[in-house]
């Protein structure tokens, strides 16, 4: 009988609701002592420029950023031409969404065929090398005085170089965009407007 009473006393007890009373503290304690993390970083910059390592960083980080800028990375599947190849570009482009202006007029709608030399024209050929080749820059050089419009654009080789010697502006074809919409592989390549459509011509030299 005692057994069962002190069962049925053991239930109830945990069946009464707990109590949220402060129990006071055991053991030892210690405040937090890890470092702020900013605080932590500030100090090692505060370092770094003290023992002119900050400077050194910051020089390198400038100079690999003008190396990038005047050396571009070369346009990646971009060969020397070793067979002369022509063929002509379509610009035209399908319209995916209705075109309208600020009063609602519609301009273009929605799966219309445009081609932007109905609007506009390519006055000046367009002359695409990679200016690590001196066989290409000399080509270069004979083309634009043959026609001085040209507009020179690099796959590969320092442009900011091109332009101070030639005392005109060279352009480069970053991550290949030009050459990859018109499907040029090869270089020497010049492109010409025909009519309605682009002329373009990769040159064995």
């Amino acid at each position: 009988m005692a057994r069962r009473w002190a069962l049925i006393l053991a239930l109830g007890c945990l069946a009464m609701p707990a109590s949220a009373g402060h129990l006071g503290v055991y053991g030892n304690t210690w405040e937090i002592a890890e470092p702020d993390m900013l605080d932590a970083l500030m100090a090692k910059l505060k370092a770094m420029e003290k023992s002119g390592k900050l400077k050194q960083l910051e020089e390198v980080a400038k100079r690999r950023a003008l190396a990038t800028i005047e050396n571009p990375q070369p346009v990646p599947g971009i060969a020397t031409a070793r067979k002369s190849r022509k063929w002509t570009f379509d610009p035209s482009i399908r319209i995916q969404e209705t075109v309208k202006d600020h009063l609602g007029n519609v301009i273009a709608p929605a799966g219309m065929v445009v081609n932007p030399m109905a609007f506009t024209s390519l006055t000046k050929p367009l002359l695409f090398i990679d200016a690590r080749d001196k066989r290409q820059v000399r080509y270069a050089s004979t083309f634009v005085g043959r026609e001085p419009r040209t507009k020179l654009i690099l796959v590969g080789g320092s442009w900011l170089n091109l332009t101070r010697a030639w005392k005109r502006q060279v352009f480069y074809d970053q991550a290949g965009f030009i050459t990859g919409r018109f499907g040029i592989r090869q270089v020497p390549a010049v492109v010409r407007q025909q009519g309605k459509v682009l002329a373009i011509e990769e040159l064995a030299l």
